[in-house]
């Protein structure tokens, strides 16, 4: 079965996407988060304080403020959640999402896991990723939503589904004279499933990548692609990444690295961006990424 422990407080913001600081500042105004240690006195997050973090975290993505909700208790946040979802068009599950969310309350890890290898079976990562993994993301976020699963069943869904395309993607060896990709999150976001399925699907048409993972400083990913000789750096943003955000990190992600090296950026964070920076790649679905790394492929083979 899976088990949920405490967290640190040096874990918390991967956890929850929320500052230690805000965080402080959140206890001296409403009383939460509460004060907690263990047996040694160090300060952690229970997992209920978690939950309720993570809640919290949505609602202000949806444009609450803090002195809205922070108060709030978790049942009252949880109906905020399903009313603004009420506003979204239903969710169409397909037979097969509702399996998966079924074994998910069980939490039955085998049992999912054979259900993944078992579709993934004749499929091309790309078909994989769009016909299985993409649906089933949505469904379980309605699932949660109308209150069918808890929050751990999603990241617990989350978690096997990571770690599953890492272990597709190493089984493919890159190309000669192929593109290389640097794969980063930018700092602040921790949700890497779409960088991973992009990985994939870039690696299974032979691209070169190196992924430096999540919550990356923008000075730090310019070190890497200069080391590496990056021709693309390739970044995604979450629905949870502040959307004021997004343009600010991307245009200062340009004028960072060389006009040479390309930044291509895709995920649900970009939804409301009204205009992409100069010199930036927006992605709106998985075929315009497949199109432009067969696109750049065939530059690269066929330049002096």
């Amino acid at each position: 079965m899976f088990k949920l422990e405490i967290v640190l407080q040096s874990q918390i913001e991967r956890k929850s996407g929320l500052g230690i600081e805000q965080l402080r500042k959140w206890r001296q105004r409403y009383g939460f988060p509460p004060t907690e240690t263990d047996i040694t006195g160090g300060a952690v997050y229970s997992v209920k304080t978690v939950e309720k973090l993570i809640l919290i975290k949505r609602l202000l993505e949806a444009g609450f403020k803090p002195r809205q909700i922070v108060a709030k208790s978790s049942d009252e946040l949880k109906q905020l959640i399903l009313d603004i979802s009420n506003y979204h068009p239903e969710v169409k599950r397909s037979d097969l999402s509702q399996r998966f969310i079924e074994i998910l309350k069980n939490s039955d890890i085998e049992k999912f896991h054979k259900l993944l290898k078992n579709n993934r079976s004749k499929k091309t990562i790309f078909e994989f990723c769009k016909q299985v993994i993409a649906p089933l993301m949505v469904s379980v976020g309605d699932a949660w939503a109308k209150k069918e699963i808890d929050v751990y069943h999603e990241h617990l869904c989350t978690s096997i589904i990571e770690r599953y395309l890492i272990g597709e993607t190493l089984k493919y060896n890159p190309k000669l004279a192929y593109p290389v990709f640097l794969f980063a999150l930018p700092p602040k976001e921790f949700h890497q499933l779409g960088l991973l399925m992009v990985e994939a699907i870039i690696a299974e048409h032979g691209g070169y990548i190196i992924n430096i993972g999540a919550d990356v400083p923008l000075n730090s990913i310019k070190l890497a692609a200069n080391s590496i000789k990056a021709d693309v750096v390739a970044l995604t943003f979450s629905s949870y990444f502040p959307a004021r955000d997004v343009l600010p990190t991307l245009s200062h992600l340009r004028r960072l690295l060389s006009e040479k090296t390309e930044i291509w950026a895709g995920g649900r964070g970009l939804a409301f961006l009204r205009r992409s920076p100069k010199g930036v790649k927006i992605f709106k679905d998985l075929n315009e990424v497949i199109a432009a790394c067969l696109s750049l492929s065939q530059a690269a083979l066929v330049a002096p």
